[in-house]
């Protein structure tokens, strides 16, 4: 399956399928892409761990739910 069936599978437009075809990355590119997904993933990760950090798992508690018995 190339490039081209991928998207159209997915439901992509055809004029995004075709500005992606456009952009063709050379191996070199692409890696230095990948590169800076990765990292800026990993800063994401660390800031959300850290966040999680200070705050804890602090939920707020929920509220007891209320029965009502109706007498038959």
């Amino acid at each position: 399956m190339n490039l081209r069936q991928l998207l159209t599978k997915a439901g992509i437009r055809n004029d995004i399928i075709k500005a992606v075809e456009r952009k063709k990355l050379t191996a070199e590119q692409e890696l230095e892409v990948q590169e800076k997904a990765m990292a800026m993933t990993k800063m994401m990760l660390n800031d959300a761990l850290r966040y999680r950090k200070e705050h804890g798992g602090n939920t707020p508690p929920s509220e007891k739910k209320k029965t009502i018995i109706i007498p038959d």
